[in-house]
C-alpha cells in the first residue's frame, strides 16, 4: 500500500520541469471543482452581497427639497444598510388541453422590496422621511389649531380651511426612481424601480437594555423594473464613489504596494498590465501626477518580483500553465473600481492570504 500510495504523489514536489510536463500527476485534485469559477478571469464567480449601491431620484418640486441638498441625496444612498433585490410573481391558470395541461399567465405581479438605512445621528434618512411624508400627507403641515380639543369636524358642518390626510393635491410622484446597483469585477448591474412608492416605514425602537444601531426601514412597491449594465468608474452609475469614498490606494493594489505574488489582483503580472497600458495609453505622461503614479507602480511591481520565492514561482506557474485560460485571467481584476479590492478568491493560496489580511474597503 505504501508504494500504491507514492507511486500516485510522485509527482508532487519533484520541481518545476517535471512539474509543468505532468502538472497534476496521476491524482486529480480541487481543479475540477473549481474550473467553472476561476476560468476566464472569473467571469462566472458569484457576487459578494455587500457590494452594492442604491440611488434616490428626487421629484425637485417638492416642499423642503431645496434645504435637501444634492449631498444628502446622495448620502441617503450611502446610508442603505441592507436592500431586496427586485421579486417577481405570476398568476397563472392551468387548463385542461384535451387532457393536455396548458399553463396561460393571467397578469405579473412586482413583490415589494424592504430596505433597511442606518439612523444616522445627522438624521439625513429622517428628514428624507418627513419630506415625504409632508408631501403625501398634509397632516404634518396642519398648525395646532387645527387639532384643538374644541375644533371637530362632522357631517353637519361645511367644511374649514384646514385639510387633513392625503387630500394635499399633490400628482408627480415623490421618488422619480429607485436604482439598486449590484457589482462585480468593475461592473455593474441596475435595478430601477419604476414609479417607487412607500407601502410602510418603520423608524426602529430605542432599548436602553441593547447597544445595536438603531435602523429605519421601508417597504417599496413600483410599477415596473429596467436593467442597465455597464463599467464601473468615479461618477458611474450616478453619484458613486464622489461623496466619502476612500480614494487612497489599497495596499493589496499595485498603487498602494502590491503582493508578492505572481498572478491575482495585485500581483506581478497585473503590475505589469497595468505598466504597459499606461505607458501605452499615454496616460503615464499625461499630468505630473499619473508620472508619479506609473513609477510608484513600477518601483512596486519589481519588489514584489524580487519577492517571489523559487517554490511560489513553480506553484504559481504550474496553476498558470495547466489551462491557458489562466494565463489571462492572472492578471484580471474583479474588484469594484480601479484602486480599490475587494475580498475574491483567485484561486491560488497565496492571494487568498494576503486578502484576508487587508481591511475591505465598501464602496
Amino acid at each position: 500500500m505504501a508504494n500504491k500510495f507514492t507511486r500516485y504523489l510522485s509527482d508532487f514536489g519533484s520541481g518545476l520541469i517535471e512539474g509543468l510536463t505532468k502538472p497534476k500527476g496521476q491524482m486529480a485534485d480541487y481543479r475540477h471543482a473549481t474550473r467553472l469559477f476561476v476560468d476566464n478571469g472569473l467571469r462566472l464567480s458569484p457576487k459578494t452581497k455587500f457590494l452594492f449601491y442604491v440611488r434616490f431620484e428626487f421629484e425637485n418640486t417638492v416642499r423642503g427639497m431645496s434645504q435637501f441638498t444634492a449631498k444628502h441625496q446622495n448620502e441617503a444612498g450611502l446610508l442603505v444598510k441592507s436592500v431586496d433585490l427586485p421579486k417577481f410573481s405570476f398568476d397563472s391558470l392551468i387548463k385542461n388541453q384535451y387532457n393536455r395541461k396548458k399553463i396561460l399567465y393571467k397578469q405579473i405581479n412586482y413583490e415589494p422590496v424592504s430596505i433597511a438605512m442606518h439612523d444616522d445621528s445627522n438624521a439625513v434618512i429622517n428628514a428624507m422621511w418627513a419630506l415625504y411624508y409632508g408631501y403625501y400627507i398634509a397632516d404634518r403641515h396642519l398648525p395646532d389649531a387645527a387639532y384643538g380639543a374644541t375644533h371637530l369636524r362632522a357631517t353637519s358642518t361645511p367644511q374649514d380651511n384646514f385639510n387633513y390626510g392625503m387630500d394635499n393635491k399633490i400628482s408627480p410622484p415623490f421618488f422619480k426612481s429607485v436604482t439598486i446597483y449590484t457589482m462585480s469585477r468593475r461592473r455593474f448591474v441596475g435595478y430601477t424601480l419604476v414609479n417607487p412608492r412607500i407601502k410602510s416605514w418603520n423608524h426602529g425602537e430605542m432599548n436602553y437594555s441593547v447597544s445595536e444601531f438603531n435602523e429605519s426601514t421601508m417597504t417599496l412597491e413600483y410599477e415596473a423594473v429596467k436593467y442597465t449594465t455597464g463599467n464601473v468608474s468615479v461618477g458611474t452609475p450616478k453619484g458613486f464613489a464622489t461623496l466619502h469614498y476612500d480614494t487612497v490606494p489599497s495596499p493589496l493594489s499595485i498603487a498602494g504596494g502590491g503582493v508578492a505574488t505572481l498572478s491575482g489582483e495585485g500581483g506581478v503580472l497585473d503590475g505589469i498590465q497595468q505598466i504597459f497600458g499606461e505607458v501605452g495609453s499615454g496616460a503615464a505622461f499625461d499630468t505630473p501626477g499619473g508620472f508619479l503614479g506609473t513609477v510608484a507602480k513600477t518601483i512596486n511591481t519589481y519588489k514584489n518580483f524580487q519577492g517571489l520565492s523559487k517554490d511560489q514561482l513553480a506553484s504559481e506557474a504550474i496553476n498558470i500553465l495547466s489551462n491557458p485560460a489562466n494565463i489571462t485571467a492572472a492578471a484580471s481584476s474583479v474588484g469594484g473600481v480601479v484602486g480599490a479590492i475587494f475580498p475574491k478568491n483567485s484561486g491560488t493560496d497565496t492571494t487568498t492570504t494576503a486578502i484576508q489580511k487587508s481591511v475591505v474597503r465598501r464602496p
